[in-house]
């Protein structure tokens, strides 16, 4: 009996233990490669998978049930992954050389995809609250996107698919969603969301055109589409649903747009 007992405390023992155990999975081909990877809580889940040489990865977790997967496939890539919380997921996939890729997740459900294939490119992500989505896929050579939310179900998608492209997104409160698509060379976008249900949506397809907008209040609607080279467009939204749709074709087409108040609405076609 007492044999039966002490094998019943024993299972139960084992299986509190593997309930507490944290998992982290590591692959290394190649020379030189490194990671450090520090897991404090409970089914907290790491995968990393470098080939190649000089590559490195720097991952903290500390919570309960956040995913970390990383894909390394080039030379002199980096990682640096934080995540603190319930439920946050990351993934990262890399292709190519010196590729750089951070992520800060600070809540529970944030969620974060980077892709990178090519060189030279730089990708940031931030995240504090709950339920917050980032997507990020840069193709080519020295581009940079980064992205800083702070509340609750905000969404950010940043497409680049060129070289030099640089965007970046600000938001700041709940359900907010913004979106970048660049497809050229040299092309800047910038977004700043203060409030709630904001959507702002900027698509550049050229080089060097420049989008800016800025948005505090709730309920407020930016669309900028750039096709062709130099272009420019800014603008600004104070108060609660306002609506600016800015399309510009050619070259060298220039708006800058202010709505203060409320439910105002601009259309602005300009071509060449």
């Amino acid at each position: 009996m007492k044999t039966i007992i002490t094998s019943v405390f024993t299972l139960i023992s084992m299986s509190f233990a593997f309930a507490q155990t944290n998992i982290d999975l590591e692959y290394q081909i190649g020379n030189l490669n490194t990671s450090a990877v520090n897991q404090t809580g409970i089914l907290n889940i790491n995968y990393l998978d470098q080939k190649g040489n000089l590559n490195t990865a720097e991952i903290d977790q500390v919570g309960a049930l956040n995913i970390n997967y990383i894909e390394t496939v080039g030379n002199n890539n980096s990682v640096d992954i934080n995540q603190a919380g319930i439920g946050n997921n990351h993934k990262v996939t890399q292709l190519g050389n010196r590729n750089t890729a951070e992520t800060t997740q600070a809540g529970t459900l944030n969620f974060t995809e980077q892709i990178q294939t090519g060189n030279r490119n730089d990708v940031s992500s931030e995240q504090s609250g709950k339920i917050n989505t980032a997507f990020q896929s840069q193709t080519g050579a020295s581009n940079v996107a980064w992205s800083i939310q702070d509340g609750n179900n905000n969404s950010i998608s940043q497409l680049q698919l060129g070289d030099r492209n640089k965007g970046s997104g600000i938001q700041s409160g709940d359900g907010n969603v913004l979106t970048h698509e660049q497809n050229g060379d040299n092309n800047d976008a910038v977004n700043d969301q203060a409030g709630d249900n904001n959507i702002a949506a900027s698509t550049q397809i050229g080089n060097y055109n420049i989008t800016a907008g800025v948005q505090t209040g709730s309920g407020n609607e930016i669309y900028q589409n750039q096709t062709g080279n130099f272009n420019n467009a800014v603008d600004t939204q104070i108060g609660n649903g306002n609506y600016s749709l800015v399309n510009q074709t050619g070259d060298l087409q220039s708006h800058v747009g202010t709505q203060i108040g409320n439910n105002n609405l601009m259309t602005v076609n300009q071509s060449n």
